[in-house]
């Protein structure tokens, strides 16, 4: 993929629109999941949300990893250094799979208490721990999906992970669907069964990367000598760039974690509507996180080969594409909040309040395009120092003391909380303005 500023459109939508469908399904694996259960009644919905809650913060935290992964591979391609970049990438496989290793018995003898202390209801605990523990059965697999989508898209590939995800959640529906009601000789396992819909996902995952990493065809080619042991150098060179970012993403979930502590003070409904409502605004978090990820690989890719201008422009054209689709979403959630809200099948008090979260998280639309391509572009520079430092701040300042201040202190409600976010991811994209016209992204050595 040979970038000038005359190709720069075109490479944007090559890269974006696959990754916007792969991120799209994505979240349509955990959207199927609260479909599913959803019939099965309001303590299902919850203890689903509640506990795939930790899978998605492991997942986040564990994929800031790969941002440098991400970088280097991009930096590697740009300057036409292929086999460094294999090299990387098998680096980065050998990590995934040490974390996997640490990270699942860890969660899997801990789920209850994780449950217990973000303050769930009794029979919230009670469906949501054998949930919780089959999930995190897999996570290792789930870490090296993470980890070869990230190779694919330092390389220019968004396609194969795009695919790749495809058949995830084509697996995770139909399996989620045997194993929940017991359909066709299935035994019903209801909530259990949604986890082992999803487990079942990640395997096929897994399977599907290794086969392209393996392939000779494939963009790039990894061979079990870059995989097998510690290669110094290129470790602390991935973890120059990810451990702020690995930082960044645990202090983003660590403050969640705390976040979903207030929202689970209002009680199971409020618990239920928040899940529903975010779901559905996670919709839009996909073409925007679409750019971002395009943004890094743009700008990675020239910095390798030496072009800073074409870096800063492909951080420009980018925000300008997002702000127009988020823009459109923003109008979505303001006029069909309540349909989109019913198709989740919620009691009438939950239907009423997600829809109303629904209309406020059009508010911060806007705001989330602005930080999410930028800050794309500052990890495919590899200047993760500066927003974790946003992190920090937001998190601190804005994102829990404010929610908790509108949500409880004031008797906003769930409400109040979502208002409180919209005014956090306001001052997150200005702040990430700032960093960018500062230009300390432009001398970052990888």
């Amino acid at each position: 993929m040979e970038l000038t500023e005359e190709n720069l459109n075109k490479n944007i939508m090559k890269l974006a629109l696959p990754v916007a469908l792969e991120n799209l399904l994505h979240m349509a694996v955990f959207i199927a999941d609260i479909l599913i259960v959803g019939r099965l009644g309001t303590a299902p919905v919850a203890a689903v949300g509640l506990a795939g809650a930790l899978s998605f913060i492991i997942s986040m935290i564990f994929s800031a990893l790969n941002v440098g992964t991400t970088a280097l591979v991009a930096r590697s391609i740009g300057a036409k250094e292929k086999e460094e970049a294999e090299r990387v990438a098998g680096q980065s496989i050998f990590l995934s799979v040490i974390l996997g290793l640490i990270i699942s018995p860890l969660v899997f003898f801990f789920a209850e208490k994780f449950l217990i202390a973000m303050s769930a209801e009794y029979d919230v605990v009670v469906l949501g721990t054998p949930y919780l523990k089959i999930i995190s059965s897999f996570f290792i697999l789930r870490l090296i999906i993470l980890t070869g989508s990230a190779i694919f898209r330092g390389a220019g590939d968004t396609r194969t992970p795009m695919v790749m995800t495809l058949v995830m959640n084509c697996v995770n529906v139909v399996f989620s669907c045997l194993l929940v009601f017991g359909i066709g000789g299935f035994p019903r396992l209801e909530v259990a069964g949604a986890a082992w819909g999803t487990s079942i996902a990640y395997m096929i995952g897994a399977s599907f990367i290794f086969y392209k990493l393996l392939n000779r065809k494939s963009i790039l080619t990894i061979k079990l000598k870059y995989v097998v042991g510690v290669r110094k150098a290129r470790i602390q060179r991935m973890l120059r760039i990810s451990l702020p970012a690995m930082l960044d993403a645990f202090l983003t979930q660590i403050g969640y974690l705390f976040f979903m502590k207030i929202v689970a003070i209002l009680g199971t409904v409020a618990l239920a509507a928040h899940q529903i409502a975010l779901r559905i605004e996670a919709i839009s978090f996909m073409p925007s996180y679409a750019f971002a990820v395009t943004t890094a690989t743009l700008v990675g890719q020239s910095l390798g080969a030496g072009k800073i201008d074409l870096a800063r422009l492909s951080m420009r054209r980018n925000c300008l594409i997002a702000l127009t689709v988020m823009g459109f979403f923003a109008l979505i959630f303001l006029t069909l909040a309540k349909p989109m809200a019913k198709l989740f099948h919620p009691e009438q008090d939950v239907l009423a309040l997600s829809s109303l979260c629904i209309m406020i998280a059009a508010l911060e639309q806007p705001a989330l395009a602005i930080f999410m391509v930028y800050a794309g572009g500052l990890r495919g520079a590899g200047d993760t120092l500066s927003l974790m430092i946003i992190t920090v701040v937001g998190t601190l300042c804005f994102h829990l003391p404010v929610a908790y201040v509108f949500g409880i202190v004031l008797k906003w409600g769930l409400a109040g909380i979502w208002f409180g976010v919209a005014l956090d991811w306001i001052f997150r994209s200005i702040a990430v303005c700032v960093i960018f016209k500062l230009g300390r992204w432009r001398k970052i050595e990888v």
